[in-house]
This record gives C-alpha cells, structure tokens and sequence, in this order.
C-alpha cells in the first residue's frame, strides 16, 4: 500500500406501529407519509424518547454548495483538575450490519503527532469520553453537547445505552484543564439503535454543565456533491498512546459517499467519534465524524459524512 503524503490543514427503518408498542415516551415519529416506517435519521435518546427533528435553525449560512454553523473558540477560562482512577478500555469499532468491521486504523506508517498544547483552540474542544461502554473521543458542538460516534454510546449488540459517562475536554494524559461534565442523557437515531446500520452511526451527549462556554464548540458543515480533496484533520484520544492523550493526523477526502467519507489519516481504537474538520469560510467547522478503520477490501479509514439529516439532528440535539 503506498502512505499517504502529509498536507497542510486548508482555510433501519422501524414500523410505526412497533415503535408506538414500545414501554416508552414517544415524541412526533418522523414517518414516510405512504410506508409508515420511520426514517433511520430518526432522533431517539436514551431515556426512551422518539422524536422530530427540527428543520430550522438560527445561525445556519447558505452556500453554493451546502449550509453551515459557524462554531465559537470560547473564552479559554480553566477549571484544571488531576484526574484519579483506573483506565477505561477504548471502544472497538462496532460491527454494525456490515459484519466484521475492523478497529480504526494505522495506515502504513504511523503519522500521528501528540497535541501538546490542548488549551489552543480548537483542541480544547476536542473531548476524551470515558463510560461504561468504554473510552472514545467527542467534540463540544455548543456549551453542553457533545458529538460522537453512536457505537460510543449505545450498543445495538446488547442493545443497551451508556448509562454514565464523563467528557473531558482538551485532556492532557492526567489533567484536565477544563474539569470535566457528566453525561444526563444520550441521542442517537434509530438506523443505528435499531439497525446498527453504519451509514447512521452517530450521537451526541447531553451534559449536566456548559463546558463549552470555557472550550468553544466546532461548527457544522454540510456539502454537497463529492468532498474529494478537501483537507482535512482528525484528531482524538487513541487506545495506543498514553492514556488520556491526544493525536491528530492531517489528510484529504479520498472518497466521497452518500453517508460515509473515507480518508488515509492514522487513528486507533478509541478515537472513534472524533471529529473530522478543516477550517474554511465556516471556520474551524466538522464534516464527518470518524467511526471505523480498514475493511471490506477498502484501503481507508471512514466515517459518518454530515449530510443535511446528520446537520439537523446535531442542531437538534443542540436545542433540546
């Protein structure tokens, strides 16, 4: 396989009806008018909640070729904390319905670097997540919110929700300079909590504190048409390097997909939902959230493209 060249960083579908049998709360279902069966970009949250997701925001800019939300760098205040306790296993990339779906992934040679600086922006606002599920990466999309993978938060093989977690943004191995905030409830959709489809693995944490007033929140980017050559980073806590530390490797879109987009930048296990972004007329906005490695006979690393359902339901996530 020939490595990558570096680049520089550029400016299942559920009845109506089952649902509506299930012991919980169900909000408006967004349902096809004709099938009855809800949409996989169905916004479902962990205490048991179906609901719409809503169709406009405020802030949101057109462009040619998409929309966005510009994101906030934060006032860069500090809470630190030393952190004590054991480690937290990293979260393996979920099998989904795609069978044997690898770990994220080292693409021939590693080319990870270390963030030393976690206090700059936008790393602060780059979070490591421990739960019950296990260790993963999220990214503040406002004060209380966090974004990541949806195998991070709910496994549909035991199907069971996290039932705690604590996010720490811009963690640097045994500090926090942020503190930390605890998880009060989880989102997901129900292409992934039904389906454990792929194309729909994606989530968000609600948090019983505005952290992100202190770290900012990255924006969120929608493009359509191919992303192939657009620069881009990833950058989270890996389950190789020392714990609680974080990594990033730059690249370009490799391929684009209606729900996916692949790329060549290093990762490992535990950096599954870490945001993949660049900076342009958005600022410092996501385009995908990372969620598996090398599989199936392709030769890059993937995650969940931000189309327009994904867009809403973050912002959604956001409002609610």
């Amino acid at each position: 396989m020939t490595k990558k060249k570096r680049i520089g960083l550029s400016i299942v579908s559920l009845s109506l009806s089952a649902v509506l049998a299930m012991p919980f709360a169900v909000g408006t279902p967004t349902a096809s008018a004709t099938s009855g069966k809800l949409s996989p970009h169905t916004p479902v949250s962990s205490d048991g909640t179906v609901f719409e997701a809503a169709k406009t925001f405020s802030g949101v800019v057109t462009e040619a070729n998409g929309s966005y939300v510009k994101g906030y760098e934060g006032t860069g205040k500090k809470s630190p904390v030393k952190i004590k306790g054991g480690k937290v296993a990293p979260v393996r990339s979920a099998e989904g319905n795609e069978g044997d779906v690898s770990t994220e992934s080292v693409i021939g040679t590693d080319e990870r670097t270390r963030v030393t600086n976690t206090t700059t922006y936008p790393y602060r606002a780059i979070a490591h997540i421990e739960s019950d599920i296990g260790g993963c990466t999220g990214w503040m999309i406002d004060a209380d919110t966090v974004a990541t993978a949806g195998h991070c938060i709910y496994d549909p093989g035991s199907g069971k929700w996290a039932s705690w977690a604590k996010v720490y943004p811009g963690r640097n191995g045994s500090t926090a300079p942020y503190g930390y905030a605890n998880a009060v409830n989880f989102f997901s959709v129900t292409g992934w909590t039904q389906n454990g489809d792929t194309n729909y693995d994606y989530g968000a944490i609600k948090l019983d504190k505005p952290i992100g007033d202190s770290t900012g929140w990255f924006g969120l980017r929608v493009v359509s048409g191919s992303l192939n050559g657009m620069a881009q980073n990833i950058s989270g806590y890996p389950g190789d390097k020392t714990y609680g530390t974080q990594w990033e490797d730059a690249d370009q879109v490799r391929e684009t997909y209606t729900y996916k987009v692949h790329y060549a930048n290093d990762t490992y296990g535990g950096q599954s939902g870490s945001p993949v972004y660049n900076s342009s007329s958005c600022g410092t906005c996501s385009i995908a959230i990372h969620t598996n490695g090398v599989y199936g006979g392709n030769p890059y690393n993937r995650g969940t493209r931000i189309t327009q359902e994904v867009f809403n339901n973050l912002n959604t996530w956001k409002n609610r």
